[in-house]
């Protein structure tokens, strides 16, 4: 395959993963943001919140996520990041799948880019909300792509790709899986230092936190995967799906004409294993070894949900293993390029029985449409769950009130629970967006509810702020003794248009008749963990920043070098 032809193919790839991304996002267009469960951005974020940068006593799930989004606000408005985001995400995944498979056809390689990116994972994790499980699975195939070959190993696609899948806990300890199993012959020593340094800001945030991670074991059950239709859930866990929340599932999901076209797509996976095993095991093995573990861990608290649950209760950080279906992620690009290799080798059958070698291509077009027609509602915001709101003025007023008080304290918001679906996000789930909208550390529920199961939460304060709202005899004087000094209440939220005896002493500020009613109370004290912490995780931000920035700024010096071949030899003539 000549330079030219190889690099038209690497720019369709690019213009079909993006174009199916763009699918995706049909509705995304204007103003608002996406929120969704998980998924929670607002207008602009205070940067000397601790709770932003994993000071705190809450458990850091949202480290470095919120941190890193929040200085990118700064120079991008957020409107337009979160799509950038999302989109970047998805289309990335499907062309990093297309590169493990450059030496093929373009048709295989577009397949490859189509499950990778159009599949039941991508849609439910979507919706949850889980913006950095995306973005992780994006990066995956371009870790593979930078070990692959351990003679020339690609560091700074390693350290950028290891740093986006740095985001959240759970994708950066699959990150760094990854990477050691797809390339342990490239220098584990190596992998393992950068894994480190781009994961520090969730480690050290970790250590240094108040109390030790607690997981409630009840929540193995609670996350344990789920049927999602007649394949049972063997069949939904095989396709790529079984998300624990019913609620995210596409509804095509649920139907025959799914499961039948589900059926196919595992055979031709099948066919697929057994053509990539005769022409590329080196690849085949860390990838499939990869699946099984990613199976493996999403079948766990099914199929042995009682070891799982005294793991945790051994041990509350294996907690991060309870959604146990996240971990299908690991999975993906190894179906991803099943797929395309029974892509290939059916295109192959196809022309040899036509005798045309042009006749192959039907068959290679019929398995690309198989991952398109098993899940259409993947299309248009899958299926119109996902479309932007604004945030009503109400929420504007109210922070102006919280930025203009001058007592001291951190932030409460009541109805105390981590959930809303407000009326304004016309009645979708979201986790409360005040927790993040205001200028102070909030405090806010993580007791979840999942599947009528209450877990108890992990933040100690939290726990003893739940405690004295459901004391009758607590005053706001027992709030502020918890550092609490300004209060929030949601009255659109179920329960907030009856006030906690805890209020009583506070001061209304505002009009009592908004949606958002402010009180203060004095008094109280901000809780500040200890100069060694914030050293400590000031430290492990500088690293990671540093870390990623030197990537970066070799990666942008050798642009105007590859822009330029690229270019030359798209411009040079075929028959050269």
């Amino acid at each position: 395959m000549s330079a030219v032809s190889h690099r038209w193919r690497d720019l369709i790839v690019v213009q079909w993963s993006l174009l199916l991304a763009l699918v995706v996002a049909l509705p995304w267009r204007g103003s608002g943001f996406l929120l969704s469960y998980d998924m929670v951005w607002i207008p602009s974020w205070t940067l000397d919140r601790h709770d932003l940068w994993g000071v705190g006593t809450a458990v850091p799930r949202a480290v470095p996520s919120d941190g890193v989004i929040a200085l990118l606000s700064e120079v991008v408005d957020p409107v337009v990041l979160q799509r950038a985001v999302l989109i970047g995400a998805i289309a990335l995944g499907g062309v990093g799948a297309a590169r493990l498979v450059d030496h093929c056809g373009l048709g295989v390689r577009l397949v490859a880019a189509t499950y990778a990116l159009w599949n039941p994972f991508v849609a439910e994790r979507l919706v949850l909300g889980q913006w950095p499980v995306l973005v992780a699975l994006a990066c995956f195939p371009w870790i593979v792509v930078a070990v692959r070959d351990p003679k020339a190993v690609r560091g700074v696609v390693l350290t950028l790709a290891l740093a986006g899948t740095a985001l959240s806990v759970a994708t950066g300890i699959m990150g760094l899986v990854v990477a050691l199993v797809a390339g342990w012959r490239s220098g584990v020593l190596r992998i393992v230092l950068l894994a480190l340094l781009v994961n520090a800001p969730w480690i050290v945030a970790t250590v240094t936190r108040f109390e030790p991670v607690t997981s409630d074991p009840d929540g193995v059950t609670a996350f344990a995967a789920q049927s999602e239709g007649p394949l049972g859930r063997l069949g939904a866990l095989l396709s790529l799906g079984g998300i624990w929340n019913s609620e995210v599932v596409p509804s095509s999901r649920t139907t025959v004409v799914s499961a039948v076209l589900v059926v196919v797509l595992l055979l031709v996976v099948v066919l697929g294993v057994v053509h990539w095993a005769r022409s590329d095991r080196r690849l085949l093995v860390p990838l499939a070894v990869l699946a099984v573990v990613g199976h493996a861990i999403a079948a766990w608290g099914w199929l042995a949900p009682g070891t799982l649950e005294d793991l945790i209760a051994w041990q509350g950080a294996t907690g991060v293993l309870r959604d146990g279906t996240r971990y299908l992620a690991l999975a993906v690009p190894f179906h991803a390029l099943a797929l395309a290799h029974g892509a290939g080798f059916l295109g192959a059958r196809v022309g040899s029985l036509a005798q045309d070698v042009r006749w192959s291509v039907v068959g290679v077009v019929a398995v690309l449409a198989l991952p398109l027609a098993a899940l259409p509602d993947l299309a248009n915001g899958v299926g119109g769950r996902l479309t932007p709101v604004e945030y009503p003025a109400s929420w504007e007023t109210a922070a102006a009130t919280i930025e203009s008080s001058t007592v001291r304290g951190d932030l409460l918001v009541l109805p105390f629970a981590p959930y809303r679906a407000p009326s304004w996000n016309e009645s979708r789930p979201v986790l409360d967006p005040a927790g993040r909208y205001f200028d102070r550390d909030t405090v806010v529920d993580d007791a979840l509810t999942v599947s009528d199961v209450t877990l108890a939460g992990e933040d100690p304060r939290a726990a003893d702020v739940a405690a004295v709202l459901d004391d009758p005899a607590s005053t706001s004087v027992d709030l502020a003794r918890l550092g609490l000094g300004v209060v929030l209440v949601d009255v659109e939220a179920p329960g907030g248009n009856v006030l906690p005896p805890a209020l009583s002493g506070a001061r209304e500020v505002g009009s009592p008749d908004a949606d958002l009613r402010v009180f203060e109370i004095d008094g109280a004290r901000r809780v500040a963990a200890t100069d060694e912490v914030v050293t400590a995780v000031t430290v492990a931000w500088s690293l990671a920043a540093l870390t990623v920035g030197l990537a970066l700024l070799v990666a942008l010096a050798r642009l105007p070098r590859r822009v330029r071949d690229a270019a030359a030899a798209l411009a040079r003539p075929t028959w050269t």
